[in-house]
């Protein structure tokens, strides 16, 4: 009855806060308004990062005054706005810690007071830990998706910009009569480089923030492309079409390996999958014996470590398969 109890006022607590996000608790209306508009950056002090080619807004990580202070003396605010702004977030960085913070607490309450013990308490330190970190690799694998649509929307978006060079339009322009005809998120890219430019960044250093807010070895390529041609000359229009077909070649490449490591990626999940399911079956058939690995110290520790090594097989197949082209 007291887990049952600890998991409703968790997922109250959790309900709760997430209202408190939405309204003007943590966020006022104005700030949220002036965030989500395109003119959000004339409201804004510009900080220009030039080490690494990044353009941030000077926007509070937080409306809570403690917390705002926490996260400007851990240093962790300024990546976690970059981090949520490639993720296509509009989280702050003090409501992404909360979330973090929030979950870690739930897990190691539910943890501990399933055992009420103290290697309960330690595991619940651990799984809290775990669940602490689980936010942050969501956002990764969040950023690195939105990643892959880009590259997906990179080969159309260069045929209409050459198209449209062609055509007589300017650079700049031509990137505009993109971002009207490519859906998110390669739209709201070519917005912000717009943007930069517009309000009065010059076209490279708007091109290597560009850059580095992707993040993608493909748009590295025709970032590079575009800049030495703005310094050496030359036809952009027939580089563009060069560079289209160097991606188009790469995609090619990387549809080959992926489909020659097929059987391998298939054969490291069955090995991944297989001991859970072994163990599935095996506690259909004789549960008091089963039941022995979490409810004695041996079990739960063969338990631990059987979780670990196999998070870390998987990690290890996927890194050895994951080849760069």
């Amino acid at each position: 009855m007291s887990v049952l109890a600890a998991i409703a006022a968790g997922g109250a607590a959790f309900l709760f806060f997430a209202y408190l996000i939405r309204t003007r608790v943590f966020r006022p209306a104005e700030d949220r308004l002036r965030y989500l508009s395109a003119d959000r950056t004339l409201n804004s002090v510009r900080t220009e990062h030039e080490e690494d080619g990044r353009t941030l807004l000077r926007r509070e990580s937080s409306s809570l005054p403690t917390l705002r202070r926490f996260l400007s003396t851990s240093g962790n605010a300024e990546q976690w706005a970059f981090d949520l702004e490639r993720a296509g977030l509009t989280l702050r960085p003090g409501e992404y810690f909360l979330i973090r913070l929030l979950i870690a607490a739930l897990v190691f309450i539910v943890a501990f007071m399933i055992g009420q013990s103290a290697l309960a308490l330690v595991i619940g330190v651990m799984a809290g830990g775990l669940a602490f970190m689980l936010p942050a690799f969501w956002l990764q694998r969040r950023i690195q998706g939105r990643l892959h649509k880009i590259d997906a929307q990179l080969v159309e978006t260069l045929t209409l910009i050459a198209n449209a060079l062609r055509s007589g339009f300017a650079f700049a322009q031509g990137i505009d009569v993109a971002s009207k005809r490519i859906p998110p998120p390669m739209a709201m890219e070519l917005g912000r480089l717009l943007l930069d430019i517009n309000l009065g960044s010059t076209i490279e250093d708007a091109l290597r923030g560009l850059n580095r807010r992707v993040g993608s070895d493909d748009v590295d390529m025709v970032v590079t492309a575009i800049l030495i041609q703005r310094a050496s000359g030359g036809n952009l229009a027939e580089i563009l079409e060069s560079v289209t077909a160097t991606i188009r070649e790469r995609e090619r490449i990387r549809g080959e390996i992926k489909t020659m490591t097929a059987q391998q990626r298939l054969t490291g999940w069955v090995l991944s999958v297989w001991p859970a399911l072994l163990g599935l079956v095996f506690f259909l058939i004789n549960p008091h014996v089963m039941s022995l690995l979490w409810t004695t110290t041996a079990g739960i520790v063969m338990l631990v470590v059987w979780v670990i090594l196999n998070t870390l097989g998987i990690f290890t197949i996927q890194r050895i398969l994951n080849i760069d082209i």
